[in-house]
Formats: C-alpha cells, sequence, structure tokens
C-alpha cells in the first residue's frame, strides 16, 4: 500500500492525525476506490430530504400517498440518490472543484436500500492553467445491499497537487 494512502499520519511518536483526500499525484489511471460506509435511506431522511428541498410530489413528500400507490416500497427521490455522490468525499476530499457531471443513470433506490460506491480513475493530468492543480476523470457508480448497480455518473474534477492548498497549512 501506498503511505500516501495511509489513513494515518504520525506527526511525533505515538501521536497521529487523521489524513483527508488523496494528493493528485497518487492517483493512476485504472486505479479502483470503494468508498466506505455506505449510506441507508430511511424514511425519515427522504421526507426530510423532500422537504429541504422543496420537492412536493406527492409520491416523495406525503408517505401516507406513496404507501398507497406503491406499497411498501417507497422511492427515493432520484436528486436524493445522486446526492449521496458525497460519499466519495473522502478519497475525493482535496477537490477544488467538479468541473462536470455526465453519463449519468439512475435505476430505482427504495427506502432501506443502502448505496455503495466506487470510483475508477479514467484519465488524469495537470493542469495547464493552474500549476497547483490537476485534472482527474472518474466514472463512479453505486450498488444497493443485492448487489445491483443502481447510479453512475462520470465526473471531471479539479484536484489540489501535493503540499499546496489549504490542506497543508491545517495540517493534513
Amino acid at each position: 500500500m501506498k503511505d500516501s494512502f495511509s489513513f494515518l499520519r504520525e506527526v511525533e511518536p505515538n501521536v497521529f492525525i487523521e489524513t483527508y483526500g488523496v494528493d493528485f499525484e497518487d492517483f493512476e489511471v485504472g486505479q479502483v476506490f470503494e468508498h466506505r460506509p455506505g449510506h441507508t435511506f430511511s424514511e425519515a431522511s427522504s421526507l426530510s430530504y423532500a422537504g429541504n428541498v422543496f420537492d412536493l410530489s406527492p409520491g416523495y413528500a406525503d408517505q401516507r400517498y406513496a404507501r398507497r400507490v406503491y406499497g411498501d416500497r417507497i422511492k427515493v427521490s432520484e436528486t436524493f440518490v445522486l446526492s449521496a455522490m458525497a460519499l466519495t468525499t473522502k478519497t475525493f476530499g482535496k477537490v477544488v472543484a467538479n468541473l462536470s457531471v455526465t453519463d449519468c443513470k439512475v435505476e430505482p433506490v427504495y427506502v432501506g436500500d443502502t448505496l455503495y460506491f466506487e470510483s475508477a480513475i479514467l484519465g488524469k493530468r495537470k493542469s495547464k492553467s493552474r500549476p497547483d492543480q490537476g485534472l482527474l476523470h472518474v466514472s463512479s457508480r453505486a450498488h444497493n445491499q443485492d448487489g445491483a448497480y443502481v447510479l453512475s455518473f462520470e465526473r471531471k474534477l479539479l484536484v489540489y497537487r501535493r503540499h499546496v492548498g489549504p490542506y497543508t497549512a491545517a495540517g493534513y
């Protein structure tokens, strides 16, 4: 395992600091990252999300209606499912910006489902205009607790290079 992927960094004997994100230099085309933990969509979180984003569609905002129409398999809003891409943050924590999200495919996700994400590095290059940053092309997908893939998308990310940006100044 690469030292840069170590979860903790020793700052003095027996004193450790949690690291955050992978430096641009340590990503390689072909690497695959499994992001853990997963996320389980509860009825309460689904209803709360619908209210917070003003999605007043009865299938998402009114659980009594959803139960009458769909029975016990209450669907989770596609935008809520897509927001679960935040589960990739520990790995891609040194991202300056998400430049694009393309080829997004979302299958039905239901209350009680747990999603697990994985990401593959498809491309990498240094930024021509920002010498302290690099660009990654990443394919991410999520499967549920049964192993069925329910979400996939590609992203272009702008990522800080090693020893630059706010992370070095913060000590991690």
